[in-house]
């Protein structure tokens, strides 16, 4: 099972592994989770008595290659002291010395075995291509790893999915400019640190404070405070925690509400043992034993349950798992800190259930119980009623939140996000060259592309509208020394046709005869209202300096959302892929021209293995990549409306129970009723008002706590619904509409009832 709170348990030394964040005073300078490229190292250096090892590494996507193999991985190039750090298990290799030479490679066991069909693959090559210069370096493999739990390490949040390929960091030809690692204006990599014994976060305050001021560069200044995240539960604060404690929450109400239903049937059936309990009053026994034995038969009820609950566990494996998005482990692997939390849960749930119908009935009247008056019990009344408030109460809660989750999720895609992602293909697998000449090349290869009947439009870029931007630049307006950081997108003049992005005013990125023309840029809206500019168009800006490079503004977009609706809208500047400052790409883009969906992607595949007969053919519809955007927010609607379809399950079942009882404790004054003149509309009719103010109550109860716990929820979302009160009535008139005609079936056949036999028979 991916335990989420054991996520990380089995890196060595976890209690003193740490992330490197980045606290930006100006909050869209930069990425929180990457820091200053050398911090990591040059903290190792300066500080040995405080930090025992570092690590640091930028996460990469290209084309691998052996032979006719080609597919696009994930990437991991850092320091070589990943394994020794972190102990992560080695099939073969020399776990000292995992890298032989900057030219050496470490791989995946996965990948081994899907290139290679083996994994003893020591000394076999690898073939990465470069967009430093567009070329292709092979990589010798030194080393294969084994196959490890989920972890931080190799799965961190800008990827979100598991590396297979380690390249070392230092004098590789990956990236332009040399080694990421001893660029102190790199704000991109992501830095990782293990403090030595007995020392702690705190200790490396003023260490941080000190190197930052010695070696930062001008342009983050007073701007970046550098704060330590302990690895160990970085899985649970980066996201999931949240998700976790809702779950948690809908299963404790789930479990509290069959408890409660336990105690009240168990109240109501149990009376009629009292002539048992009487009896064995009478020859001795102790009241101890009575209620020793209600207990255990409480507990040896919930052992049997359990029994069933675990084969209804292993059945719905499948179904959880593809709700939770994750791979829950069958019960016979349950470790022993599982079995011993599921034992004491049990004899807990056991203990509850049978306490109180213990207590009650074994203080019943001698006199009483031998005779077997159900009335003996009434003491329970009450209490059976209040808990059938708290049961609704509950029930509620779960229905509005559930509505109100619905209701946010579908806020996100019906929301007009201010551009069509409706049809459009992002194709990932493109061979990157970094230069001109590499621009140039894909400028070709989207003419060929545009020639298809299938495709309508297409775009070169290197961001998309998923959240996982390039980063931030600084932006000086004229004759001033302050900046503004804005996200930056790099894309080609087709990008807005693309995704039906509307101009405010002026052009998106305007060719001359297809000709370049530099230093044009589009802002958006929030850009233009930030730098405080009343008409943007012709108006020059400059670009990571006051004296930067001179930009011209040709154009403002309207506002559209690039990254998640988490987020408040942010200041975004568009620059050309063929800028100085740019000259990079990942993604071409192409809005298909046919609802024949699954014959355009053959054409396409088949197009592009022309094209690029040594490249792989991956993509994602952008569709798909909106959807993984949220998927959270979907996983914790399926469970909102699960477990709202059991609470309410549990919630009847509770009524026909008490129901059921106290038709049979009230049979002969339903009798006397008939006869005095009552029809069965009066009958049902006086139980439906006795529940009705249970309902009614319960609702006043639930609707500030459900509108609380929905505000709070609501407050992680920048872009959120407003709360109404439509579900409030929805969920209210339906408990009522769903007990009363519960309520009335059950009644409808005492009502109904010869009152003649019931007399006789009392």
């Amino acid at each position: 099972m991916l335990n989420q709170e054991n996520v990380n348990a089995n890196l060595s030394n976890i209690n003193n592994q740490y992330l490197i964040k980045s606290k930006w005073k100006q909050g869209n300078f930069g990425p929180d989770i990457t820091t200053l490229g050398p911090l990591a190292k040059t903290m190792k250096d300066e500080y040995p008595s405080l930090i025992a090892n570092y690590y640091r590494f930028d996460p990469v996507g290209n084309i691998v290659s052996v032979g006719d193999k080609h597919f696009r991985e994930d990437i991991s190039i850092g320091d070589t002291t990943f394994i020794s750090m972190y102990g992560f298990p080695l099939l073969y290799g020399n776990s000292q010395k995992p890298f032989i030479n900057d030219q050496s490679a470490v791989v995946t066991e996965d990948l081994a075995i899907k290139f290679f069909g083996k994994t003893n693959v020591i000394n076999n090559v690898i073939t990465i291509q470069t967009p430093s210069d567009g070329g292709k370096h092979d990589f010798v493999i030194s080393a294969v790893l084994k196959k490890m739990p989920y972890n931080t390490i190799s799965n961190f949040a800008v990827s979100k999915t598991e590396y297979q390929v380690y390249l070392p960091m230092f004098n590789n030809q990956y990236f332009q400019g040399g080694d990421k690692g001893d660029n102190w204006s790199n704000i991109f990599v992501v830095g990782m640190l293990e403090l030595q014994k007995g020392v702690t976060p705190k200790d490396l305050e003023k260490p941080f404070e000190q190197t930052l001021a010695k070696y930062q560069p001008t342009f983050v200044k007073g701007n970046l405070k550098a704060e330590l995240a302990p690895i160990k539960n970085y899985y649970l604060q980066s996201g999931v925690q949240k998700m976790i404690t809702a779950l948690s929450l809908i299963a404790s109400f789930i479990l509290l509400l069959a408890i409660i239903n336990f105690v009240n049937i168990n109240i109501g059936t149990s009376s009629y043992r009292l002539k048992e309990i009487g009896l064995r009053k009478v020859f001795g026994s102790a009241r101890m034993q009575l209620i020793i034995q209600f207990i255990t038969e409480a507990l040896l009820l919930t052992f049997i349950a359990t029994i069933f609950s675990l084969i209804m566990y292993q059945l719905l494996l499948p179904v959880f798992n593809q709700l939770l998005h994750t791979t829950l482990e069958p019960f016979w692997q349950f470790n022993f800190s599982k079995i011993l939390f599921l034992l004491s849960l049990v004899i807990l749930v056991g203990f509850i259930s049978g306490l109180y119908p213990a207590f009650v009935l074994s203080s019943s009247n001698i006199i009483n119980s031998v005779k077997g008056k159900i009335n003996s019990s009434r003491g329970g009344l009450v209490l059976r009623k209040s808990l059938l408030v708290i049961q609704f109460t509950l029930a509620i809660i779960v229905f509005i939140c559930a509505l109100n989750v619905s209701r946010q999720v579908a806020l996100f895609f019906n929301k007009d996000l201010g551009y069509n992602k409706d049809q459009v293909m992002i194709i990932s697998s493109i061979p990157r060259q970094y230069d001109s000449v590499g621009v140039m090349k894909m400028e070709s290869i989207k003419s060929a592309l545009l020639q298809m009947p299938q495709v309508k439009s297409a775009a070169l870029s290197y961001d998309i509208p998923d959240n996982n931007g390039g980063g931030n630049v600084n932006i000086y307006t004229q004759n001033s020394s302050n900046f503004t950081s804005m996200i930056m997108f790099a894309t080609d003049a087709d990008f807005a046709k693309v995704y039906d992005i509307k101009m405010k005013e002026g052009v998106f990125l305007t060719h001359d005869n297809n000709k370049f023309i530099p230093g044009q840029v589009v802002l958006n809206e929030t850009a233009v209202k930030v730098l405080g500019l009343n008409s943007a168009i012709g108006k020059t800006i400059n670009i990571g300096a006051a004296n930067g490079q001179l930009l011209t503004v040709v154009g403002v977009i309207k506002d559209f959302n690039y990254s998640s609706l988490q987020f408040s809208m942010q200041p975004l500047i568009i620059a050309d892929i063929r800028e100085p400052f740019t000259r990079s790409y990942r993604y071409f883009s192409l809005k298909l021209n046919t609802a024949d969906i699954s014959n355009s992607v053959n054409a396409l595949e088949n197009k592009w293995k022309t094209l690029f007969p040594d490249g792989g053919f991956e993509y994602v519809f952008m569709d798909d990549k909106f959807q993984s955007m949220y998927q959270a927010e979907l996983q914790l609607k399926k469970a909102a409306n699960i477990a709202t379809a059991l609470n309410l399950i549990i919630v009847f079942m509770g009524i026909f129970g008490v129901v059921a009882f106290t038709l049979v404790k009230r049979t002969k004054e339903i009798a006397l009723r008939k006869v005095l003149g009552a029809d069965s509309h009066n009958i049902i009719l006086l139980f439906i008002k006795d529940y009705a103010i249970l309902i009614l109550i319960a609702n006043i109860i639930a609707w500030p706590l459900a509108f609380i716990i929905t505000n709070k929820w609501l407050e992680n979302y920048t872009y959120r619904i407003e709360q109404t009160a439509t579900p409030y009535l929805v969920v209210c008139a339906f408990v009522f509409i769903a007990a009363f005609a519960l309520i009335a079936a059950q009644c409808f056949k005492v009502a109904s009832d010869n009152p003649v036999k019931s007399l006789r028979t009392e």
